[in-house]
C-alpha cells in the first residue's frame, strides 16, 4: 500500500536512547491571534484551558499569518517523556486500559518493514506524576488519580514476529468493561490473527508472551458459510488446523498466504463474539468467535463464519460497526463509495456516499480538484481508505480518501451529501494527505494524523444544527430504507450546502509524518501518535 511505502522510507536515527524527560502536549488556540499551536518538548503538560502558548512557540509552525517565520525544535528520544522508540518503522497502534485491581495501560504497536520480518509489540504504560495518588476503594480495589498523571513509562511486555506488515490492531473491547478474562489482541495482515497476551500466574515476575489463538483466513472456496477453523498452534509454521464445515481450512503457512489479504476489521463492542473483516476480494466476512463470556476456562479456540457477502465492486479497504449496534455496519472501498448493511436483511444495502461526477465525467470530491479515473491504476483516485464511526451518535461516519487532506463527514439520514468536510489544508497552507482518523470515545471530536507531521483535533459538535430542516427525494437516488429505526432514504435540498471545518481546536507536531493516531481507551484524556520509529503519548 502507498501509505506503507511512505512511512518505510523515513527513519529517525537521532531518536536513540532511553530515560525520556519531557512530554508531548496538545495546546489550544491562542486567544490573542486565533492561531493554534503544538509542542513536542515541553517539560510539563498544559491544562486543557491553558492558552498561554501561541504560534511562535519553538516547535510550532506559524499559522497565524502574522509573520515570524517557522522555528522548529524536536526533542530526541532520550529527552522525551511518554515515548517509546522501536527498532523498525511503525504504522499501526491501539491503546486500551484494562480494568483490574488497578488500571493497566496496554499499547499494541505494529511495524512496517519491507520483506518478511515484521513484529507486533505490546507495551505496558506505567503512570507517573508529582500529584498522582492511588485511591483505595472500600472493596479493596485501587485506582489512580488520572488528573495527576504527568506521563507514562512505556515498557515492552511482549512481542511476536509476523511476516507481513499489520494494517490494524485492536484490543478486545471487554478489557475496558472490567470483565474477567484473557487479554486478547486482534491484528490484520494477510489474515486476521487473534493473540492472547498472558503471563505465568504462578510467577508474577515472569515475562509476558503472545499466544496465537485464532487465524481467520478470508477464503471463499466452498459455500462461504459454516466454515470453522480450529487454531491451537502459536505460529503458522507449525499449523495443524482442522475444518468442520464447507470450504478448506488453512493447513500450512504456504496455503494461508494464498488467501485474499484482509485489509481491516472491527471487533463489535456490544457482542464480543462478533468480528467483521474486509478484504481485497470485494467481500466482508462476519465471524463468530464462539467463546464463553467472562471466563478463560473452556475456550474453544474455534471461529465460524456467520455470513460472507460481496460488499463493493472492487477492494474493500475499511469496515466498522455503527455505534452500539450488532447488526449495522458500514464499509468503504476502492470504488469510492460508502455503504451500510444490515445483517438482518442482507438482500438490501444503502449507498450512503459516492463521489459526485462532473459533466465531463471527472470525479469530484468536495473541496478538491476534479480527478479523472484511470482504471489501469491499482488504487483509484476516488478510493476511500479509512472509516471511523462516531462513538456518541450512530448517525455520523467519517471517511478519508486516497492522498486526500479532506475528511468527509456523513449523516446516514441524508445519503449522498456530506453534512460537513474537515479541511486539512489549514487555510490552504498544506496539501499533505491525512493518514488516520479516530473519533473521541466520549465526545464528538475527531482526531486526524497526516503527512504534514501533525495530529489535529477537530470539533464536530452540533452538526445536526447545520443540516437542512426539510428534504426532498433525489431523482435516480437510492430508494433507501428504515434500518434499525434510522431513516436512510435518499434525500437532498435545493438549499443544502456542505459545512467546511477548517480550523482545528488543538494540534501536536512531530518531526516525521504521522502514520496513525489513537485514543487512550475509553478515557480519551491522552492520545497516542505513531511517527517514524516512535510512539508518543500526548496529554490533552
Amino acid at each position: 500500500m502507498e501509505w506503507y511505502t511512505r512511512s518505510s522510507q523515513r527513519t529517525s536515527g537521532s531518536n536513540v536512547g532511553a530515560t525520556p524527560h519531557s512530554n508531548g502536549v496538545f495546546s489550544q488556540p491562542s486567544s490573542a491571534t486565533g492561531a493554534y499551536s503544538m509542542n513536542s518538548s515541553t517539560t510539563s503538560p498544559l491544562p486543557l484551558n491553558d492558552t498561554s502558548y501561541n504560534s511562535m512557540t519553538p516547535g510550532v509552525p506559524d499559522w497565524s499569518g502574522s509573520g515570524g517565520g517557522e522555528s522548529t525544535y524536536f526533542a530526541p528520544a532520550y529527552e522525551r517523556s511518554s515515548y517509546f522508540y522501536a527498532n523498525t518503522p511503525l504504522y499501526c497502534c491501539d491503546w486500551t486500559t484494562i480494568r483490574l485491581a488497578s488500571d493497566l495501560d496496554c499499547i499494541a504497536l505494529g511495524s512496517y518493514k519491507e520483506g518478511f520480518s515484521n513484529r507486533i509489540q505490546v507495551l505496558h504504560g506505567l503512570p507517573f506524576g508529582s500529584e498522582m495518588l492511588e485511591d483505595i476503594d472500600l472493596d479493596g480495589t485501587s485506582d489512580y488519580d488520572y488528573e495527576g498523571i504527568q506521563g507514562f513509562d512505556f515498557r515492552k511486555a511482549a512481542e511476536i514476529n509476523v511476516d507481513y506488515p499489520v494494517t490494524k490492531l485492536q484490543w478486545d473491547p471487554q478489557l475496558q468493561k472490567g470483565n474477567v478474562g484473557p487479554s486478547m489482541l486482534a491484528a490484520s495482515s494477510e489474515v486476521l490473527r487473534i493473540y492472547k497476551v498472558e503471563q505465568n500466574h504462578l510467577d508474577p515476575n515472569a515475562d509476558y508472551k503472545m499466544v496465537q489463538e485464532y487465524t481467520l483466513a478470508n477464503h471463499i472456496s466452498g459455500s462461504g458459510h459454516n466454515k470453522r477453523f480450529n487454531n491451537n498452534n502459536n505460529n503458522d509454521n507449525n499449523s495443524n488446523n482442522n475444518s468442520t464445515g464447507g470450504g478448506k481450512s488453512p493447513t500450512s503457512k504456504d496455503v494461508v498466504h494464498t488467501y485474499p489479504p484482509v485489509t481491516s476489521f472491527d471487533w463489535n463492542s456490544v457482542n464480543l463474539n462478533i468480528i467483521i473483516t474486509s478484504s481485497v476480494d470485494t467481500t466482508c466476512t462476519v465471524w463468530d468467535l464462539n467463546r464463553p463470556y467472562g471466563t478463560d476456562n473452556g475456550m474453544t479456540n474455534t471461529a465460524s463464519v456467520k455470513t460472507q457477502l460481496i460488499a463493493h465492486d472492487s477492494e474493500v479497504f475499511d469496515v466498522k460497526f455503527l455505534h452500539k449496534s450488532t447488526d449495522l455496519f458500514a464499509s468503504v472501498g476502492n470504488d469510492g463509495s460508502m455503504r451500510i448493511f444490515d445483517l438482518r436483511s442482507l438482500e438490501h444495502l444503502t449507498i450512503i456516499y459516492e463521489p459526485p461526477h462532473t459533466a465531463s465525467g471527472h470525479l469530484k470530491t468536495p473541496g478538491t480538484p476534479s480527478l479523472k479515473v484511470d482504471n489501469s491504476q491499482m488504487v483509484n483516485p476516488k478510493a476511500l481508505l479509512k472509516l471511523s464511526a462516531s462513538n456518541i451518535d450512530q448517525h455520523y461516519l467519517a471517511t478519508v480518501g486516497v492522498n486526500s487532506n479532506k475528511v468527509i463527514l456523513i449523516d446516514i439520514r441524508m445519503p449522498g451529501i456530506p453534512c460537513a468536510v474537515i479541511d486539512g489544508s489549514i487555510r490552504g497552507t498544506s496539501n499533505a494527505a491525512i493518514n488516520s482518523i479516530s473519533w473521541h470515545p466520549k465526545y464528538n471530536f475527531l482526531l486526524t494524523g497526516g503527512d504534514d507531521c501533525q495530529a489535529l483535533l477537530w470539533d464536530c459538535n452540533n452538526l445536526e444544527l447545520k443540516l437542512p430542516r426539510t428534504t426532498t427525494s433525489q431523482s435516480g437516488g437510492n430508494n433507501g430504507s428504515n434500518v434499525n429505526g434510522l431513516n436512510t432514504s435518499g434525500s437532498g435540498s435545493s438549499g443544502t450546502t456542505t459545512t467546511s471545518i477548517d480550523t482545528p481546536v488543538m494540534a501536536y507536531s512531530e518531526e516525521l509524518e504521522v502514520n496513525n493516531v489513537t485514543w487512550r481507551g475509553e478515557r480519551g484524556d491522552w492520545i497516542g501518535v505513531i511517527s517514524g520509529k516512535g510512539f508518543q503519548g500526548v496529554k490533552i
